[in-house]
């Protein structure tokens, strides 16, 4: 157990958690006022969704060769597309003195049932490289993933965040390394 005043320090502490998880919006006003960086997408909206339907086609081809089911894909590419333009359109990435912040809002595969909201800080501390990556398909549509990996031996890569069609990942990667 602990002294008494490290149960004291240990209370203050929740309490103070406790009022600013009450105080809602108070709280992110003040939190954007210390926002050192922040990264766009909505320059790379058209190149996204081009990149990311041509990957639902080839998949969709190639099960249309395996089971059939791939005609049905390709019915579903414009509902994917409205997703797709959705998803891009609400995400925030932004580099605070102490956390990288990645907020998106995107619609569940059936728009009409909702949305689900992500939200994911990764701590400066625990930040060992943010690496930028190209792929293939990638490169012919100009789009980039950037992804953050974890400082440990024994986190599996799986804990990494990976975040595509950001618009400008050397930018973000610079102003980080910078910190």
């Amino acid at each position: 157990m602990g002294t008494g005043d490290e149960v004291v320090e240990i209370e203050s502490l929740e309490r103070s958690l406790l009022s600013e998880s009450i105080t809602g919006e108070e709280g992110t006003e003040a939190e954007d006022e210390s926002v050192l960086y922040t990264s766009s997408f909505q320059e790379m909206e058209e190149n996204f969704v081009k990149y990311q339907t041509a990957q639902w086609v080839l998949f969709s081809l190639l099960l249309i060769l395996a089971w059939g089911i791939g005609l049905f894909m390709l019915l579903y590419i414009p509902v994917r597309r409205y997703i797709l333009r959705k998803d891009i359109r609400s995400r925030k990435l932004y580099l605070t003195p102490n956390s990288i912040v990645y907020k998106v809002t995107r619609p569940v595969p059936f728009p009409c049932f909702g949305v689900l909201k992500k939200e994911k800080h990764v701590l400066l501390p625990s930040v060992a490289d943010v690496v930028i990556e190209q792929g293939y398909l990638q490169s012919l549509f100009g789009v980039y993933s950037l992804r953050i990996e974890n400082v440990g031996v024994r986190r599996p890569p799986s804990d990494d965040v990976q975040i595509q069609g950001i618009a400008n990942p050397s930018a973000f990667r610079k102003v980080f390394l910078i910190i």
